[in-house]
């Protein structure tokens, strides 16, 4: 069968987030690849992550470049499919309304043409609900494309909208990089060591829950229950962060529980899955859907203590691990050492990223649906 052109426009790193990281997934997908004859369009609006969400001069010029890619593929490379990682407020969004305009004036002269929206982060429904003019700028937007929703939660974001074709539910995936033999080596290693190595590894910010994991460090480091080292990864979200983790660490005298690895990647953020045995994620950020931090600890067998926020609940059931909040969480540690740190509970995790998170299941999924309407219009 012949190969349909498909035009991505979309978030890839740097900088690293969640929707980068799904775009490089995209980006190096052989399975994607394959099955369209695909461009690729750069989403850039941030050099780092402190100044994502915040207007700069900068992005004017980002959005500029944006534009013009995105205008000239349209003319030169006349996609049938349009792929397009989209924002639900702020200044992102305005961006994408102009970049929308362009993809409207060109589905006039090619009616076959069908367009995807992918929305990895809530806010649609704040946005609308008390404006009558991003209502209506919104219903413009997505008016006859369809949306794409990581997660089945998210679908009350546009239940005071119409004019879009329909919505598609599709999980997040991250890469499987391990095979069943590494795997299991990795457990035998766990239950040699007698140290407990609880793992934090996201963006190094408040609402992504580093301080409240700081905490429990300090509240078993005092009980002195169990042999525990904390080891924390990630980018600094801001400087006033960086310094709050330095100085609490400091006062409580915690250096010998509490390490921290920077922002980590390859074989260095391997390591620290594979030598961990729990991985906590106490997120309370506002805009949390579908965390891939959590499918890359289950990608490797580790228990999860979380908070429920965006998807989590979907993620997340007892097999796996808890879903803790701020006054249970010292508790549920304890539970998931007492119950979860066996082989059982590993190959459950394990197997739980097997069937539904990976990014193959993702990328085939994406492929589906891309092709769904190409081929009905054959």
């Amino acid at each position: 069968m012949k190969q349909e052109k498909a035009l991505f426009i979309l978030h890839y790193s740097p900088p690293i987030h969640g929707a980068a990281k799904v775009g490089d997934t995209i980006l190096k997908s052989s399975v994607i690849n394959d099955a369209f004859k695909t461009r690729y369009i750069k989403i850039k609006s941030s050099n780092n992550l402190e100044s994502i969400g915040t207007f700069r001069l900068s992005k004017i010029w980002f959005f500029l470049g944006l534009l013009f890619n995105v205008v000239y593929q349209l003319v030169f490379f006349r996609p049938k499919i349009i792929y397009f990682t989209t924002s639900p407020r702020g200044f992102a969004f305005y961006r994408d309304i102009v970049i929308s305009i362009a993809v409207k004036i060109y589905r006039i002269f090619n009616k076959n043409c069908e367009v995807f929206y992918h929305y990895h982060a809530k806010g649609i429904y704040e946005f609308t609900k008390h404006s009558k003019k991003a209502k209506n700028l919104t219903n413009f937007f997505v008016s006859k494309v369809n949306i794409i929703f990581i997660s089945n939660l998210m679908k009350n974001e546009v239940s005071e909208l119409k004019g879009f074709n329909r919505i598609i539910i599709l999980n997040n995936g991250v890469p499987n990089k391990l095979d069943d033999i590494t795997f299991k080596n990795i457990i035998e290693q766990r239950q040699k060591n007698n140290e407990i190595n609880v793992l934090y590894l996201s963006n190094m910010m408040k609402e992504k829950g580093y301080d409240v994991a700081l905490k429990l460090a300090k509240s078993i480091a005092i009980k002195s229950e169990y042999k525990v080292k904390f080891n924390f990864a990630g980018a600094w979200s801001t400087l006033k962060d960086k310094s709050f983790f330095e100085t609490y660490v400091k006062e409580h005298n915690l250096e010998s529980v509490i390490k921290y690895h920077g922002l980590v990647s390859g074989e260095k953020k391997s390591n620290l899955f594979k030598t961990s045995n729990v991985f906590v994620f106490p997120t309370s950020y506002s805009k949390e859907v579908f965390p891939l931090s959590i499918l890359e600890a289950l990608s490797y067998g580790l228990p999860v203590l979380t908070f429920s926020k965006g998807a989590i609940p979907e993620i997340i059931n007892e097999d796996v691990g808890i879903i803790t909040n701020k006054e249970k969480i010292n508790k549920d540690f304890n539970t998931i050492v007492e119950c979860y740190l066996n082989e059982a509970a590993y190959n459950s995790c394990r197997n739980s990223f097997l069937i539904n998170y990976t990014n193959k299941v993702f990328e085939k999924k994406l492929v589906t649906i891309l092709k769904q309407k190409t081929l009905e219009n054959c």
